[in-house]
């Protein structure tokens, strides 16, 4: 991986970084600082991770009483 390659992927791995800690905070969802919907691509490329890290840190409760 060349140092630009790398250079590209930190703010990726910012936000995921970030989501998780959201989830394990329990903040809402909606805490995602960017917009899933922005005419931006690299803005939805960051909230992807951003909720990708949120999904793999807040586990939803199960149910078990049937």
């Amino acid at each position: 991986m060349s140092i630009e390659n790398a250079a590209a992927a930190l703010p990726m791995l910012r936000a995921l970084a970030a989501g998780r800690a959201a989830g394990k905070a329990d903040d809402p969802v909606t805490a995602c600082p960017d917009d899933p919907e922005s005419s931006d691509a690299q803005a939805r490329a960051r909230a992807r991770m951003w909720l990708r890290g949120y999904a793999q840190s807040s586990a939803p409760p199960v149910d078990y009483s049937g």
